[in-house]
């Protein structure tokens, strides 16, 4: 009898632990700013290894001081940040989308589009009308499925050495 109490204990001990792991690893959208250290300092990694490092062009002192007035969202898993993009106000009608990384491991499960719908009716709400970005090449099939459209040819980005393709999110005419 007492061998069975102390089973029904672990056993529940273990889907005690099953509930808060799941708690824990359960995806969480975040809006932060550069005045948020660790997030902040977790983007730059990020952005480092999925955008900037297969470059070799890391992200520089002087980029982090043009994107300190950006805001930035994300995703964190276990308190770790998985996704990530920043926006600055292009005009009064348009946010300009940045650096978007979703780190590899956490590639092709939604968390990109999660992530970006969250955030495309964050944009609503402040009464936004068009998101634009420069995509690349590698990226632009994603855009076009979440209803992105062209709004320019290809061209180099010369800093990178990539081709960009200009593109717009018309938030009143998307649902």
């Amino acid at each position: 009898m007492e061998n069975n109490v102390r089973l029904k204990s672990v056993k529940e001990a273990n889907n005690t632990k099953q509930k808060c792991d799941s708690v824990i690893n359960k995806p969480i959208l975040k809006k932060f700013n550069t005045s948020n250290i660790k997030l902040y300092r977790q983007s730059i990694d990020l952005r480092n290894t999925v955008l900037r490092g297969p470059l070799k062009k890391l992200i520089t002192p002087e980029e982090m001081t043009i994107e300190q007035n950006n805001q930035f969202y994300g995703i964190t898993i276990a308190e770790v940040l998985v996704a990530t993009f920043s926006i600055y106000q292009k005009d009064v009608n348009t946010i300009r989308l940045v650096s978007f990384a979703v780190s590899t491991q956490y590639q092709q499960q939604g968390l990109g589009t999660r992530l970006l719908r969250w955030a495309l009716n964050d944009f609503r709400k402040q009464g936004y009308q068009q998101v634009s970005l420069s995509a690349r090449s590698s990226a632009h099939e994603f855009y076009l499925k979440q209803g992105f459209k062209d709004i320019g040819q290809q061209v180099v980005n010369h800093y990178l050495n990539v081709v960009d393709v200009e593109m717009q999110y018309n938030i009143s005419t998307q649902h």
